[in-house]
């Protein structure tokens, strides 16, 4: 998603303090973190298999969300570090969260994208900038709305070792909970009638309740818990987190300015027409208030 010159004005600034310093750790003898992908010509990815929206396997590969967020940080890793030979972006599947943030500190992968920010993994991982916002909430048979009192001995699925799983056992404790290792798991025991209650991400349970529990209702109305959703990299990696925060800046920027290829790569996965179904206008919306928080910018 290349954008325009006119476009990237307002990340001039950041390019002009921080691109020096990642090509300045570019040159050493032992090359890691983002010296060591610019040399191997790989970026090693990662995603979570049946996490719609964020990614789904096809034939070919993967896609969604955090795919199209994956693009564009490899695009940017080449259009900064001009190396010898074009940085290739390979993605795989996590087997689980916990296999995710496992890979990513151990160093066998580089970055993990659609990865819901906790203060516990920032402890382990560096976040780059947020590309969506989930809330945790549940599908739940109609009638059911979703507090903690109507979950009181109800089975609920919740997927391992996520931020969702975590905040519903706080806050709703007497519900009975099923974990899964995967968002796939999960899903397949919705489908299945094996569970009837599903927590998780906001947009993750909207983008799959039509083909898993259509007659499902999200609930509560006020989520227990919101939290941004970003790609994760290890402490000893910061060129690349701030290099994959710049490249989702810049997205976000393209969508705000209405740039088409921004935007329909944004919409084709929680856009209008999409499972997800938002409003262009609350996408640009939560976009102006991330990057007001790190940048200054303006609308073309």
């Amino acid at each position: 998603m290349a954008a325009t010159a006119s476009r990237r004005r307002p990340w001039r600034w950041i390019g002009a303090l921080l691109v020096p310093a990642v090509l300045a750790g570019c040159q050493g003898v032992a090359p890691t973190g983002l010296d060591a992908v610019a040399k191997r010509g790989t970026l090693r990815a990662l995603v979570f298999g049946a996490d719609a929206p964020y990614s789904e396997k096809t034939d070919s590969g993967f896609q969604g969300l955090s795919v199209t967020v994956l693009d564009a940080i490899s695009t940017e890793l080449n259009d900064t570090l001009e190396p010898a030979k074009p940085i290739k972006l390979k993605i795989e599947s996590a087997a689980s969260v916990e296999d995710g943030l496992a890979r990513i500190r151990s160093g066998e992968a580089d970055i993990a994208c659609g990865v819901a920010f906790s203060w516990k993994r920032q402890q382990e991982v560096d976040y780059t900038l947020p590309f969506a916002m989930g809330g945790v909430r549940l599908l739940a048979p109609a009638g059911n709305d979703g507090t903690p009192e109507a979950l009181s001995g109800q089975k609920v699925g919740v997927v391992d070792g996520t931020v969702a799983a975590e905040k519903l056992r706080g806050l709703a404790p007497e519900a009975d909970y099923v974990s899964f290792a995967t968002p796939k798991k999960a899903l397949a025991a919705l489908l299945s009638g094996e569970i009837q209650f599903l927590g998780g991400d906001s947009l993750w349970l909207k983008a799959n309740q039509k083909a898993v529990a259509p007659k499902s209702e999200l609930v509560p109305m006020v989520p227990y818990g919101r939290a941004g959703v970003g790609c994760i990299v290890a402490h000893s990696n910061p060129k690349l987190r701030i290099l994959g925060s710049i490249a989702i800046g810049r997205l976000m920027q393209g969508y705000i300015d209405n740039d088409a290829s921004a935007v329909n790569a944004i919409n084709r996965w929680v856009g209008p027409g999409s499972a997800v179904g938002l409003s262009p206008e609350l996408i640009s919306r939560y976009y102006t208030v991330v990057l007001s928080t790190v940048a200054e910018f303006a609308k073309s």
